[in-house]
């Protein structure tokens, strides 16, 4: 394991540096001045020309590569060019919570909602339930997510009570599906607990459901409402939307990774032996088939969640959330590009990172990586 640890670290350190290197090139090719920016267009080539010389734009590129880049590993950024002006790293410290919060509740709730039914429609493959929910996973991976945001703010902040009664109608269909589980499904064979169980969990389901619909708050049209201001209750009802928003489109795809992927291992001979010995359907399916199954899915969820760090632009937008990726492109626009640096710098690390974390889960998903590896 130790092993393993040091090489994914001894693989992503080099990436990192090329990573910032490259982010170092390209800045040099956006168009325009930082000076223009600071002065105005209404400077004089003397007054550019200081500002130029001031913030140490006139010096060779590798050098102010190397001096960023050392200031960058001992936590100091530089300050921003244009007034007013600010410290990068204070400025990026306010804005990378917001983005990880949104991206790590986007990824929980995807995760969340796309592990029980990729689940279920593996095994129930090619029938009634597989294919609404193949339906409806491919309609939301068509709607783009500014649509899809547009929709979410029409009905849940214009249109509350047609939401709520849509919810109760979810949740008469869930415990209905469960109450009617209890008679089971061809191939399975439940027993009185199984169906005692099933009882328990649709009155559950629907206690719960009607509850959670009954205090149902208002949700902010935008807006970010921070923990440490606002408190944790606001600060969630400020980013339900937006979360909302992103988890629903992630969820259908992962919900077809892991469709796929489980309805072959569930033709697995392991699992079919666990069949012939009279397993019951929860434990083949949560014990034996969900975790050989889960390679792929958590390769996508690592990369979802990279490429919700960074490209959340339009959902930040729409929302009006102070992100990273609204921050990056006001740098753009404001030729900050010590901000655009340190911003793109950042958001690859925590890509990298999560990636490496991916790999090393794999050591768990089949501890046969252990041996193949070292």
């Amino acid at each position: 394991m130790l092993r393993e640890v040091g090489r994914i670290v001894l693989r992503v350190l080099p990436v990192l540096l090329l990573v910032s290197i490259g982010t170092a090139l390209l800045v040099q090719l956006v168009p325009g001045d930082p000076a223009v920016a600071v002065v105005g267009p209404e400077g004089t080539p003397e007054q550019y020309a200081a500002v130029r010389d001031q913030l140490g734009l006139d010096r060779p590129l590798y050098l102010r590569y190397v001096e960023w880049l050392g200031g960058f590993l001992q936590g100091d950024l530089g300050k921003t060019f244009v007034a007013p002006v600010q410290d990068v790293g204070s400025l990026i410290a306010s804005r990378l919570p917001v983005t990880l919060e949104i991206a790590v509740l986007a990824t929980a709730l995807a995760l969340a909602i796309a592990i029980p039914v990729g689940t279920w429609s593996a095994y129930r493959f090619g029938r009634g339930f597989d294919r609404a929910a193949s339906g409806v996973a491919f309609g939301l991976i068509s709607v783009p997510s500014f649509l899809l945001a547009l929709v979410l703010i029409f009905f849940v902040v214009f249109r509350p009570d047609a939401v709520k009664g849509a919810l109760i109608g979810l949740v008469a269909l869930g415990t209905m599906f469960l109450a009617l589980g209890t008679v089971g499904v061809k191939g399975e064979r439940l027993t009185p607990d199984d169906k005692r169980r099933r009882l328990i969990a649709a009155g559950a389901v629907l206690v719960v459901g009607v509850g959670l619909v009954l205090v149902m708050p208002d949700f902010p049209r935008q807006g970010f409402a921070r923990i440490e201001t606002a408190g944790l209750a606001d600060n969630l009802r400020s980013v339900f939307l937006p979360v909302l928003t992103l988890a629903l489109a992630e969820a259908a795809q992962l919900t077809r990774v892991l469709r796929n992927d489980m309805a072959t291992t569930l033709g697995e001979d392991f699992v079919l032996a666990a069949r012939a010995k009279g397993m019951p359907v929860r434990h083949i399916l949560v014990k034996e088939a969900l975790r050989p199954s889960s390679f792929s899915l958590v390769t996508v969820a690592g990369i979802s969640f990279g490429r919700l760090l960074g490209g959340t632009v339009v959902v930040e937008t729409i929302f009006r959330l102070p992100g990273m990726g609204t921050l990056i492109v006001e740098s753009v626009a404001k030729k900050e590009f010590l901000v655009l640096q340190s911003g793109v710098l950042l958001i690859a690390t925590l890509y990298v990172v999560v990636n490496a974390l991916v790999d090393l889960s794999y050591l768990f998903l089949d501890p046969r990586t252990r041996h193949a590896r070292v």
